[in-house]
């Protein structure tokens, strides 16, 4: 793995796993078409986890052409790092493993609201 090296050590694993993590969800939200922001909101003396994700709905709809470079993205972030399942992406009815996408399972059943949003 091109970043063994790194994973060796447990607290480099757990901020990447975090970072990673973050990224994943900011690209999913953008996939429901959403303009997205990941900010720091607290200093990092006084908590590791200190990472924002502000969502706001875009006006108009991406092309497929969009999308489909944002679903390669996910794919891509998501198989870099042996990541096979994450919530919002089976909320969202999105596969993130390269069988699902090549229609080799079923997809995951869409149960989202009508804004794309997964229910609270």
């Amino acid at each position: 793995h091109p970043l063994a090296d790194v994973l060796c050590h447990n607290i480099y694993r757990e901020r990447i796993a975090e970072t990673v993590t973050d990224s994943l969800r900011a690209l999913l939200l953008e996939l429901a078409n959403y303009n997205v922001q990941v900010f720091e909101f607290i200093g990092g003396d006084h908590t590791s986890k200190n990472v924002m994700i502000t969502a706001v709905q875009r006006e108009r709809l991406q092309s497929e052409k969009e999308l489909a470079r944002l679903r390669k993205r996910i794919r891509d972030l998501a198989s870099l790092h042996g990541i096979q399942y994450q919530k919002l992406a089976e909320w969202m009815g999105e596969g993130l493993d390269t069988d699902a996408i090549a229609g080799k399972q079923p997809p995951a059943q869409r149960v989202l609201s009508t804004r794309n949003m997964p229910p609270l």
